[in-house]
């Protein structure tokens, strides 16, 4: 009988070696996809039923290896929002923070950001304007105003590029 109890005994123990070794699998398969904040794998972890110990355990080792950083990652999440998503500083931040990292990180990695805002404002509306049918001024005005607003430009910046572009000759 103590046997049993005693192979019992260690099979438990097992599992809990087993289900932190599972939870660390699991993050590294989380990993493989893409980056992700340090808040993001919490969440995932905390969802997918591990324990807190166990998540901890697991933050841990992934920082010491170095697969958790997020200061590289919201270096890396700013150049995809400004080169591809062409998002504005407050679209930018937004993006940012719904990856899960804080708004000290965000605000560093914004910290001059201006004067590439309205480059990725001119590029937007020329990438919008190729798309455009045959609306009237107005109409395209209106749009643009619209897509720059989604995107997280000032209201400063969008006065500033209405005025500048052009459309069949008139100022939109």
């Amino acid at each position: 009988m103590f046997e049993i109890a005693k192979t019992m005994q260690l099979r438990g123990e097992g599992r809990a070696d087993l289900k932190g070794a599972d939870a660390i699998r699991y993050a590294y398969r989380l990993l493989s996809y893409r980056d992700r904040s340090e808040k993001e794998l919490r969440e995932r972890l905390r969802r997918k039923g591990f324990s807190e110990e166990t998540i901890q355990h697991v933050i841990s080792h992934l920082n010491e290896k170095g697969f958790i950083n997020d200061e590289k990652l919201a270096l890396s999440l700013k150049r995809v929002a400004e080169e591809v998503k062409l998002l504005g500083t407050q679209g930018i931040r937004l993006f940012l923070q719904r990856r899960g990292l804080s708004e000290r990180i965000a605000d560093n990695v914004l910290e001059d950001n201006d004067s590439d805002e309205v480059t990725r404002a001119k590029k937007l509306v020329d990438k919008k304007l190729r798309t455009m049918g045959n609306y009237s001024d107005e109409e395209i005005k209106k749009k643009i105003w619209r897509t720059m607003v989604r995107k997280g430009y000032s209201f400063d910046t969008i006065k500033q590029i209405i005025k500048e572009f052009k459309i069949n000759g008139s100022t939109i």
